[in-house]
């Protein structure tokens, strides 16, 4: 809910950061204000300080990673994200252990959002969350640690309709701001 709040203000800040940055610019002859971007940046990182909000990994959602981090357009069935140990049938009631990899020599640092359509995903790692379906870093990794999240998925107990698991990564450059950050998507279709 709170992201729902904060939305507004965010973009309305996001508004005011580049009026203000274009002005800096024309009244130090091109030379940025950094402190005023600065201070207005820290306050458009910090929009969402306990994550994005939950289903932002569906890039047709209204609050996607790319609605907040920009820049650039977002990608859409970027190949460079992968999912090791999905299966391309999944049994009802099965677990199954998944390493979800970004590739990008760009980023300094990246994280990642997940959501299935169905079944349940679970994490023992203390830098990631997961709700039901949905599942996201509470920490970016850093580049030299490589960009790789292991987590569990369990698929529903019925069989029924494909499940697909929406992925997003956000690259980012570490400068906490949306500002020049990249956002990534792909889907994983699986028959059950």
């Amino acid at each position: 809910m709170t992201g729902n709040i904060l939305l507004p203000a965010l973009r309305a800040r996001q508004r005011v950061l580049i009026r203000s940055r274009r002005i800096g610019l024309a009244m130090t002859g091109g030379k940025p204000i950094t402190a005023i971007m600065a201070s207005l940046s820290m306050s458009a990182a910090l929009a969402f300080p306990e994550g994005a909000p939950w289903g932002a990994a569906d890039p047709d959602a209204d609050e996607h990673c790319g609605s907040c981090h920009f820049g650039y357009d977002a990608t859409l069935d970027a190949i460079n994200i992968t999912i090791k140990g999905l299966p391309e049938t999944a049994a009802p009631g099965q677990t199954y252990e998944l390493q979800v990899s970004f590739a990008d020599s760009e980023a300094a640092i990246a994280g990642f959002q997940s959501l299935a359509t169905s079944g349940e995903f679970y994490a023992e790692n203390g830098n990631i969350e997961y709700f039901g379906a949905a599942i996201r870093s509470t920490k970016p990794s850093p580049a030299d640690a490589g960009f790789d999240w292991t987590l569990s998925w369990t698929a529903p107990e019925a069989p029924g309709a494909a499940v697909i698991i929406y992925v997003a990564v956000v690259a980012g450059n570490d400068d906490l701001s949306p500002f020049g950050d990249r956002a990534f998507f792909r889907a994983f279709e699986i028959d059950l």
